[in-house]
């Protein structure tokens, strides 16, 4: 199911038109196959490059995060920060899309380092997942919260942005389209 960026846009505020985290979700639509997995034919599919960190003894969330951006940057990869929970309903949908597969066109360039709320608080570690998320949004606990990074870590772009920027354009506020919409364009 290819989830439109626009239809989680609460909770955070960034996708699907959902009433609150706390709705009971909407019933099951009949699957379909998404149009970008439809797309050329010889064009090789991929799924979306998805590391998620949890605790670990040794290693802080800070320095985890660090690591893992430097590693993602050194292999050519732009870096996404995914920021959800399991209670939020958007995050679930937000969720089945990252299981989805497209052209590697599209959405091969990226890795998105995601961060799930209750790894961090079961651990008791919190404040180090609230810090982290400091680095870029003041407010904590709203879900999801999804920036594309640019090569020095900063916000390139938020996807409540995209969906407004990609409404704009003309152009299918979904997840896929907006990782191809924000590649570097090459000089020709």
């Amino acid at each position: 199911m290819r989830v439109p960026l626009v239809s989680l846009s609460v909770c955070a505020c960034l996708f699907v038109h959902v009433p609150g985290c706390s709705s009971p979700p909407p019933a099951p639509a009949a699957p379909v196959k998404p149009a970008a997995e439809q797309e050329p034919a010889g064009e090789a599919l991929v799924g979306y490059d998805l590391r998620r960190l949890r605790p670990r003894d040794e290693e802080t969330l800070a320095a985890m995060f660090d690591r893992l951006r430097a590693q993602a940057l050194a292999e050519g990869k732009r870096v996404a920060v995914l920021f959800s929970a399991d209670w939020c309903e958007p995050c679930r949908e937000l969720e089945q899309e990252l299981g989805n597969r497209h052209p590697a066109a599209q959405i091969g360039d990226v890795r998105f380092l995601e961060l799930k709320e209750e790894d961090w608080s079961a651990a008791a570690r919190m404040d180090e997942f609230n810090e982290l998320r400091r680095r870029w949004v003041g407010q904590t606990g709203s879900y999801p919260l999804l920036m594309l990074l640019d090569a020095d870590g900063k916000p390139q772009e938020e996807m409540k942005q995209a969906i407004e920027r990609l409404e704009a354009a003309k152009i299918e506020p979904t997840l896929a389209h907006w990782l191809a919409d924000t590649r570097p364009k090459r000089a020709t």
